[in-house]
């Protein structure tokens, strides 16, 4: 076991949470191909479990093409009462092991455990210990990985994925990556994977060869110098913790980047129908908004605005998020990541909707309990989506 780390960072996923919360709800499914999300023709997978992972079936695909594939499959509607839960459960157990953690996304964590090496000097009995206690109060088994930087943490959870435990330790960074495919490294989609295959390039290492760099430079340019530093395991990125949940948000990253509004817009729209549904179960509003995109040379740009009053209620808002979307998007970028957040939260003023409209609202979210966002809408109130121009006064932080 080596000394103190300088920087020491946990990163933990939990392993196909939506179906495993499915089998939790319902022990008969153990074992069985479970895939959560809408029924067929309009439904889209959710989450698969590793079960049906094996007959090609993935998150985001089309349900009916789900059951061509694994005809056997168990489709199951999301759950996201039993998903807040859990959630929830899990932040009390992280609350206890750290100061501070970084939440991605519901199952996905970040912890900065630098400070933590005099009570645990083992970093391996840290991630087991942590593991245990996760399974041991909801049942779910978790994939911990610890490294230097976010980057190879997270790498390093994918490669031990299900129920890993993997420890890279400073100075084997280069030595973990180098092996491991090049469709490893975040950012390097099929066509780019593909494209760099065609050289003979196959692997992570390959990318530091100096006899190769060239060849790398005219395809991939500037971009080359990003993937060469997270080939060699740098990442300074911090952990930033959320205390006071002031804020709710959803992003993802791109297979291949993309400049596409017609693949950008639904996106964005998708994530608003989940977060303002979350905001209506909680009685909450919000009163401002940020879309964030991450360019292919990893720049971040971000719009900012105030909602002309506090809302929850996705056709009311999705004209000015829209708007600044469009402000955002530059014709000769490419995009990796986008991202929505709603902030400024606040308890939902009375009444957001008339009466019919809160009835009408109600019946929404109960459909999208059973089906999820997106499958269902409501064709007798206000849509909203398709007017791009500005609506009251609002201003940009």
């Amino acid at each position: 076991m080596s000394g103190r780390w300088p920087r020491q960072i946990l990163f933990g996923d939990i392993d196909a949470m939506f179906a495993s919360a499915a089998v939790l709800a319902d022990p008969s499914l153990r074992g069985k191909p479970v895939a959560v999300g809408g029924p067929p023709p309009r439904g889209i997978v959710a989450a698969a479990s590793y079960e049906v992972r094996r007959f090609g079936v993935r998150s985001a695909m089309p349900t009916i093409q789900a059951m061509r594939l694994c005809p056997q499959l168990v489709l199951v509607p999301p759950d996201r009462p039993l998903y807040q839960r859990l959630h929830r459960q899990l932040q009390d157990i992280t609350d206890r092991f750290f100061p501070e953690t970084e939440w991605t996304s519901i199952d996905e964590f970040y912890a900065d455990t630098t400070r933590l090496q005099t009570r645990h000097p083992d970093p391996r009995e840290l991630g087991q210990a942590l593991k245990t206690d996760i399974t041991r109060v909801t049942g779910l088994t978790c994939t911990i990985a610890l490294a230097s930087g976010k980057t190879v943490a997270k790498i390093a959870a994918d490669a031990h994925k299900p129920d890993g435990l993997a420890v890279i330790e400073p100075g084997s960074e280069v030595a973990f990556l180098a092996p491991l495919p090049i469709r490893s490294l975040p950012g390097m989609g099929p066509k780019s994977t593909e494209a760099i295959e065609r050289l003979g390039i196959h692997t992570i290492g390959d990318l530091l060869e100096p006899r190769l760099e060239q060849s790398l430079l005219r395809l991939l340019g500037s971009r080359l110098a990003a993937f060469q530093s997270l080939a060699r395991g740098r990442d300074s990125d911090p952990v930033v913790a959320d205390r006071e949940a002031k804020s709710v948000s959803h992003e993802t990253t791109f297979d291949e980047d993309t400049n596409d509004p017609a693949l950008l817009e639904p996106i964005i729209h998708g994530f608003l129908e989940t977060l303002t549904h979350d905001l209506r179960l909680e009685g909450l509003a919000a009163g401002s908004f940020t879309v964030k995109l991450k360019d292919s040379h990893f720049r971040i740009t971000t719009r900012q605005r105030k909602f002309p009053s506090p809302a929850n209620y996705d056709p009311d808002m999705w004209p000015d998020i829209r708007l600044a979307l469009a402000e955002l998007l530059q014709p000769r970028s490419r995009y990796r990541l986008v991202g929505l957040g709603l902030s400024d939260l606040v308890p939902a003023p009375e009444p957001l909707f008339d009466r019919r409209q809160r009835d009408a609202v109600a019946i929404l979210d109960r459909l999208i309990e059973q089906h999820g966002a997106g499958v269902v809408r409501l064709g007798g109130l206000p849509q909203g989506g398709n007017n791009p121009k500005k609506r009251g006064r609002r201003t940009e932080n």
